[in-house]
């Protein structure tokens, strides 16, 4: 979720975030959405004529815009009325511009007004509406904001900050509109830093032009290829069925079944030379040893077992995406620790007959740039240096204690 401070007097919304939403959505049923700067938005407006609307509804001047809210967790739709509001947005801290101080500005953004309480079924506890992102929107946040201010149409999402608040005894993450810098700390350097971005084009699926597909030519594991059918990996103009998307609504990321069977194949074969290997070194290094799978994984292991993560610079990425002039590597976040003493492979099965072969879900995305005017995808390689160093670090590679960081 993200939170917003939006109304009169301006409070704080949280929202759930929708990478392939058209409208940004609140719930408006009485006493759920009180705010004296909020304004109805005319049926016969131009901004109106942006929003998808029912098939039967009549539009009479001067009556309100009707239109659908979606829900990206259940995928329903409620009707709802198009209104617009004051939002207050930050400037990014590290820009200079603000040289560390972030300004606070004012933009009335249109958003929909959901009446139906059941519209929220299965969103996050505590969310109050969803924050559209979608690509070619016109009333996307990320258009809204890009005409709004104007910059370009530009957003970033950081999902591993390891900046640890305190105050709400949790990891904070963060979404950057209009571009960078993306200033993170380096745990090996002690210094902060501009992020480094990997590009490969966004490429278009005619039948979810919203979302945000990449070209996913091959996997690898440790090295070796993953055997797929290539068929899985194109998009199917006619059907939009295949291909690999981004979506931060699935917790892991999902593969096609024939993928996904191939893939934990791979990653046992590799356990397998691992433990080869390992046996002819006698020293006190132990054997990678697989325990009862966790459910919605069905290869976890010891995580006493599993290589460090100051390993992993001296042998190929635990798992890489390969596209055509570029790889993502993401071999700090292909473990999840399910529970004491158990790292688990973070892929599961999508299904035989999924819409989308892969789809790349939150737990693999670390941090992303969405270039939608260069329509380009940035990514971030794990700086593994920062953990050659990182004692206290899980195999996963989060920090179990991070430090204590000052200004």
């Amino acid at each position: 979720m993200i939170k917003i401070n939006q109304g009169t007097p301006l409070t704080a919304v949280k929202l759930v975030v929708d990478l392939g939403g058209k409208l940004p959505w609140l719930l408006c049923h009485k006493g759920t959405y009180n705010s004296s700067s909020i304004r109805p938005v005319k049926c016969m407006s131009a901004l109106c004529s942006l929003a998808t609307k029912p098939l039967n509804s009549t539009c009479i001047y001067k009556n309100a815009c009707s239109i659908y809210t979606s829900n990206p967790v259940t995928n329903s739709v409620a009707r709802g009325e198009l209104v617009s509001d004051l939002v207050t947005v930050l400037s990014n801290e590290d820009s200079n511009v603000t040289l560390g101080t972030p300004v606070a500005s004012l933009l009335r953004c249109a958003f929909g007004c959901a009446t139906t309480v059941n519209i929220s079924s299965g969103l996050a506890k505590g969310a109050n509406g969803v924050a559209a992102l979608g690509r070619s929107s016109a009333l996307s946040f990320v258009t809204q904001f890009a005409v709004g201010f104007p910059f370009s149409h530009i957003f970033a999402l950081d999902l591993h900050d390891n900046i640890q608040d305190d105050k709400l005894n949790q990891t904070r993450g963060k979404i950057y509109f209009g571009g960078g810098p993306y200033i993170h700390y380096l745990y090996g350097y002690e210094d902060w830093a501009d992020r480094v971005l990997t590009y490969t084009p966004l490429l278009i699926n005619p039948k979810s032009k919203e979302e945000y597909f990449i070209d996913v030519k091959s996997i690898k594991v440790h090295g070796d290829t993953v055997p797929i059918n290539k068929k899985l990996l194109s998009i199917n103009k006619k059907t939009g069925t295949g291909g690999t998307k981004i979506d931060i609504q699935t917790p892991y990321t999902s593969l096609q079944t024939s993928i996904y069977k191939a893939f934990i194949k791979a990653y046992t074969r590799w356990v397998e030379r691992y433990n080869s290997a390992n046996a002819k070194v006698r020293d006190s290094t132990p054997n990678i040893t697989m325990v009862t799978p966790v459910a919605p994984f069905t290869a976890c292991y010891n995580s006493s077992t599993m290589p460090l993560v100051t390993e992993f610079n001296s042998v190929p990425p635990g798992v890489a995406f390969i596209f055509p002039h570029s790889v993502w590597n993401i071999s700090l976040y292909d473990l999840v620790r399910v529970k004491k003493g158990v790292d688990c492979v973070g892929f599961v099965d999508g299904g035989s007959k999924p819409k989308t072969s892969i789809v790349i879900g939150a737990r693999q995305i670390g941090f992303l740039e969405f270039d939608i005017s260069r329509s380009r995808l940035g990514f971030e390689q794990p700086n593994i240096i920062d953990y050659e160093v990182c004692n206290w670090c899980t195999p996963d590679g989060r920090p179990i204690e991070p430090p204590n960081i000052k200004d």
